[in-house]
């Protein structure tokens, strides 16, 4: 004997449990695509500014060490 009601909820119970795989599926697929997002997007890079005192440039030298001149605390450069 067919039983409507029984066929009724168990096609319930089948689009409950189908629309959870594909949710969890899209869910699934969205991680992956931020994951691969951001391991190709380069680290941005803090880079600090030191001034340099209006002085130095105007006694005409010029750092020529290949390591750099030392700037110290209190603004000079050890040349």
């Amino acid at each position: 004997m067919i039983k409507p009601f029984q066929i009724v909820w168990e096609l319930i119970e089948f689009g409950i449990q189908a629309l959870f795989v594909y949710v969890f599926a899209i869910i699934l697929l969205i991680g992956l695509f931020i994951i691969m997002i951001r391991d190709q997007t380069p680290p941005v890079k803090h880079i600090e500014y030191i001034q340099v005192g209006q002085g130095s440039m105007a006694e005409g030298k010029e750092c020529t060490r290949p390591a750099g001149c030392r700037i110290l605390e209190d603004g000079t450069i050890e040349y």
